[in-house]
């Protein structure tokens, strides 16, 4: 691995790496989104009243979460890892790459908020909306996750879309000047 990485250009790998961590956080909303559910408990009284509790979410779904939202920028930095064997144009693979999966990640974020909202009928924070202490309405949370799950993807897709764009600027400008000819020394 020493061996590859010494040999080959690591600008897109470094690429990959920078446009992971706004992939990762919209990649994190997005996942609480689909996966978060609270505990819900059944209570059965003597006369055969069923009352339902909801409680926090369990830690097992808590790690489901990250474990989702880990896996867009783990996909984004083996696409630079492999990107590297084509030197400086592995940098349009992974912006190309790292555009696919924000959108991906963003792409059913409406059926994945309202579903959320059903799943936390109390709310969020699991307070009655006529309890004083209730911080947030019904569905706030999710339209918020859902905004900001948006608006970091397409920060990782107008930072690739920059990013690709500085590249070939800079690829261009390389050409133009290897295609002068020597000025003329002074003397």
């Amino acid at each position: 691995m020493r061996r590859y990485l010494g040999t080959h250009g690591r600008a897109p790998l470094a690429v990959a790496g920078f446009l992971a961590f706004p992939l990762f956080f919209a990649s994190l909303m997005a996942s609480s989104l689909k996966f978060d559910r609270p505990s819900v408990t059944r209570l059965v009284s003597a006369a055969g009243k069923v009352t339902v509790k909801y409680g926090q979410t369990p830690s097992s779904v808590e790690a489901k979460i990250w474990v989702a939202a880990l896996i867009p920028p783990a996909i984004l930095l083996v696409i630079g890892l492999v990107a590297m064997l084509w030197h400086r144009t592995g940098i349009y693979i992974v912006c190309g790459a790292s555009v696919l999966l924000a959108y991906l990640v963003t792409i059913r974020l409406d059926v994945w908020a309202k579903a959320h909202a059903l799943r936390f009928p109390t709310g969020f924070d699991l307070v009655p909306d006529s309890d004083p202490s209730n911080l947030l309405l019904r569905g706030e949370w999710e339209g918020n996750a859902r905004e900001t799950a948006i608006s970091l993807g397409h920060w990782t897709m107008g930072i690739a879309v920059g990013i690709a764009a500085i590249t070939g600027t800079l690829a261009l400008r390389r050409q133009l000047v290897r295609g002068r000819p020597a000025a003329p020394a002074d003397g």
